[in-house]
């Protein structure tokens, strides 16, 4: 399971590392101007984003204390795989279709809102499956 994920991270990596060759190779032919290279990256970075965000509910693994642990351990990571998702996607439509100073501006915005609402959630939901009822021990 683990080199599953390892070879996959690094299989995007080395896209990403060829992708940013490519472009670097394509402005410097001619073929492509600074700012399209730019958004082209950027688009990848948002995909990437979304694609890992998407697999985080996917993530869980190990026995936790309580049935209650494991349905709020599962409820954070639904709820931060959803919103990065959706900031990943953002940032690439953003990127491909806003103006640059716009983009570079409201990418960061939303990436992290997101952050902060998925960090506001865990905490929100680690709070409150602490100050939940134990059961009497028998």
């Amino acid at each position: 399971m683990i080199s599953r994920r390892l070879v996959s991270a690094m299989a995007l990596g080395a896209l990403i590392l060829g992708v940013a060759a490519a472009l670097r190779y394509a402005e410097g032919a001619g073929m492509l101007d600074a700012d399209s290279a730019r958004r082209t990256m950027q688009v990848l970075i948002g995909l990437g984003l979304a694609a890992y965000a998407n697999l985080m509910p996917k993530q869980m693994s190990g026995a936790s204390a309580s049935p209650l642990a494991v349905a709020r351990t599962q409820s954070a990571l639904r709820f931060g795989g959803w919103s990065l998702t959706l900031a990943g996607l953002v940032y690439a439509g953003l990127w491909a279709f806003a103006p640059l100073a716009f983009a570079d501006n409201a990418s960061m915005i939303v990436v992290a809102a997101a952050t902060l609402l998925t960090l506001g959630y865990t905490v929100w939901t680690v709070v409150s499956c602490r100050a939940a009822p134990r059961p009497p021990a028998v």
